[in-house]
């Protein structure tokens, strides 16, 4: 006996044998394949399968041949894709100042989804100076594209180095279907003082060396020669060789008047 198969599987599309032979007294198993497209909103659809005899005993059946059918339901479920490409790679970024970050996203899921941004190590990011305004997209249909951004803000005490930032985006509908980009930062902080406090909190430092302890070198220097202008003045012609034999030092004895 043999037997024609039909198969009404309406969006979908079918693979079956078009016909079959079954041998007498036995049973015949057959498969028949059903393929979607990837673009398929989630739906179901019904399909029907029928098997009508042709022949039996190789003699046309031509009135009351037997047939059987079966019906099948096919669940198109929703899944998510997502796929994401950021536009700028690089930002410059110095004290006090923002920039956008624009990513195209798509959906290519089968469904209307949201994506979730989210900044790797966002909090360490922050304690540096780093902000972000970061929003997630809104509902997208299948194959919807959009541009999204988001903004990067620094703050006045950024340190001077380079950063590179993950960015994931992330499926509303499946949490566990996300991408990655990855976008870099050159941050410039703020120029580094000319003039600091020393170790001791007090001196000021210029160069390496201390302010304070110019002032006092210059001090001592000042009122040495003014005790010896005052020494030169104060004696006779007929002093030189008493002069002469004063000690180099005692120029500055009269330091004691000024402590």
């Amino acid at each position: 006996m043999s037997a024609d198969i039909t198969v009404s599987s309406g969006n979908l599309s079918n693979a079956a044998p078009g016909s079959v032979t079954i041998p007498a007294g036995e049973e015949l198993t057959f498969q028949v394949a059903l393929r979607g497209e990837s673009t398929m909103s989630p739906s179901m659809i019904d399909v029907a399968i029928n098997a009508s005899v042709t022949t039996i005993n190789g003699v046309p059946c031509t009135f009351g041949c037997p047939e059987d059918s079966a019906d099948v339901d096919v669940v198109i479920v929703q899944f998510a894709r997502i796929s994401a490409q950021t536009r700028a790679g690089e930002l410059n970024l110095g004290v006090d100042q923002s920039a956008e970050v624009v990513i195209d996203l798509q959906n290519l899921g089968n469904g209307q989804d949201i994506f979730e941004i989210e900044i790797e190590n966002q909090s360490g990011l922050e304690s540096l100076g780093f902000s972000f305004d970061i929003q997630s997209t809104g509902n997208l249909d299948p194959q919807e594209k959009v541009p999204h951004n988001f903004t990067v803000t620094t703050g006045g005490d950024i340190p001077t180095e380079t950063f590179e930032i993950e960015v994931y985006i992330r499926s509303s509908f499946d949490p566990e279907i996300e991408v990655m980009e990855v976008f870099i930062i050159q941050a410039e902080g703020p120029p580094e003082p000319l003039v600091t406090l020393g170790s001791d909190d007090t001196a000021l430092i210029m160069g390496g060396v201390s302010v304070a302890g110019l002032i006092l070198v210059f001090l001592i220097v000042f009122m040495g020669v003014r005790s010896a202008r005052r020494r030169q003045l104060s004696r006779g012609p007929s002093e030189d060789d008493e002069w002469s034999e004063v000690d180099e030092y005692d120029d500055f004895d009269d330091l004691d008047d000024f402590m």
